[in-house]
């Protein structure tokens, strides 16, 4: 029994050590990180327009909305596939495992594990094969999803006046991501710009 017990130690310290965040005997504290910044970014949630759907284009030229009900999901999984992989955003433990690694954690994971999953993320490409996935249309299915939109308002804070305590005066800008089978863009008013696809700036989340 002692050996067992000591076995299960070793495991559980050496899986913290290592910060083997999806190892299933430990848990590892790195849901919070703090990077400051002269603004803070936050995405505004529309509970109506999410639940409306993507805007959805066919291979056929139809346009159709694709929401929750029709890829049967919950809620709040759809919220992340709306608010974040269509803005190529992933979930907490890619954007912050790999984040202020000692040495040697650095090493393991890029042995072990792999590359760092910032540096070139696509999980608007993984989101548009998913849903076509889901509705089990084939690459030469009429019906298949060629091109997803999703919109959301992003209000950027200003330091000065946060430090004043003021939220009253954000800047808001509403940005619509473009998901095709050739490639992902942020329209942001008459300008449209690529995807980023590397580590870039944390945006917040407000509903």
């Amino acid at each position: 029994m002692k050996r067992v017990v000591a076995l299960y130690f070793i495991v559980l310290f050496g899986a913290i050590l290592l910060r083997v965040d999806y190892f299933p005997l430990s848990w590892v504290p790195m849901y919070g990180a703090r990077e400051p910044a002269p603004n803070v970014i936050v995405k505004i949630g529309d509970k109506a327009e999410r639940e409306a759907g993507f805007v959805a284009v066919r291979a056929n030229g139809e346009t159709v909305m694709v929401g929750p009900d029709d890829l049967n999901i919950p809620n709040a999984n759809y919220r992340r596939l709306y608010n974040q992989r269509a803005f190529n955003n992933g979930p907490p433990q890619d954007d912050r495992e790999r984040l202020a690694l000692a040495p040697i954690n650095r090493w393991w994971y890029e042995t072990f594990v792999g590359p760092d999953p910032r540096l070139n993320k696509n999980y608007v490409g993984e989101l548009l094969h998913s849903i076509n996935a889901t509705f089990g249309y084939g690459p030469a299915d009429p019906r298949r999803i060629v091109r997803l939109e999703a919109s959301l308002r992003y209000a950027e804070y200003h330091r000065s006046h946060l430090d004043q305590g003021d939220l009253s005066r954000p800047e808001i800008d509403r940005r619509t991501a473009i998901i095709t089978e050739t490639g992902a863009f942020i329209r942001k008013g008459d300008k449209l710009e690529p995807m980023p696809r590397g580590i870039d700036s944390k945006v917040g989340e407000i509903e």
